[in-house]
């Protein structure tokens, strides 16, 4: 993602991984040219689960950054706890649809990761979104204020809560995480390794892992992959099958 950085500050034109970098990006406020590379990403996220978010996403990329801040300051460095999923992405994903189609294109400019980067990237590079926001006849200026806001935003909610945009509010991530739902692969919890440690929920940065139940929220985990690392009974793991208790202890016993 440096590539993608070096392109959105720089410009395309600085190495041709910039370029590429950029070409991989899920972008569908220019839909005649994304939704090739989308439908690819569609692909790979029913095979593979939300890697677009875990590697390629720049507004992903930024948020790790804080949260590896985060992990080093003492005061803000608290374990984390299970949250529930919310309807605000859902919510946010209707309204970036009917915007994308009826034309609205300021609010998809705002909502939407790769162009929310660009905002970020036109406070040191104002070329990044100057052809964009003057397609609704608004200056670089708006996109340099929004990048402003943005920036902030994502600041401060990944300082507290991790990847709390990418997997609760991202439109572009809620809708991989409807997807993602139905993967081959998926992170599972064994439950008859699991000691209910708790680690793995304390360091999910998006809050979706709920060990006294055994669960991982498939639609908001973005395959960070620190609970399968960090794991010290490797009772959870990325695979095929879905886990089932094999203990006779937690076998249902049926009536004589």
């Amino acid at each position: 993602m440096t590539a993608c950085c070096a392109c959105l500050i720089m410009g395309p034109h600085v190495h041709p991984m910039a370029r590429a970098a950029q070409k991989l990006q899920i972008t569908l406020t220019t839909a005649s040219v994304s939704l090739g590379i989308t439908a690819v990403w569609l692909v790979i996220t029913f095979v593979f689960g939300r890697v677009y978010c875990a590697s390629v996403c720049p507004v992903g990329v930024l948020s790790d950054i804080f949260f590896m801040i985060r992990k080093r300051v003492p005061k803000l460095n608290k374990p984390f706890k299970f949250r529930h999923s919310s309807r605000v992405g859902l919510h946010l994903l209707w309204i970036y649809i009917l915007c994308l189609v009826v034309g609205v294109a300021a609010v998809t400019f705002i909502l939407e990761p790769y162009s929310m980067a660009r905002n970020m990237a036109s406070v040191f590079n104002r070329d990044a979104t100057a052809s964009t926001w003057a397609t609704i006849s608004l200056g670089s200026l708006t996109g340099v204020g929004v990048g402003i806001l943005s920036f902030l935003a994502i600041a401060l909610s990944s300082l507290r809560y991790g990847r709390e945009y990418c997997s609760r509010y991202c439109p572009v991530g809620t809708a991989l995480g409807y997807v993602q739902e139905y993967s081959r692969l998926h992170i599972d919890i064994d439950p008859d390794r699991c000691t209910s440690c708790g680690l793995c929920e304390d360091i999910c940065r998006t809050q979706s892992i709920k060990v006294v139940s055994r669960y991982v929220d498939q639609q908001r985990c973005v395959r960070c992959f620190d609970c399968v690392a960090k794991c010290p009974e490797g009772a959870i793991r990325y695979q095929l099958n879905r886990n089932t208790p094999r203990s006779p202890l937690l076998r249902k016993v049926g009536s004589k």
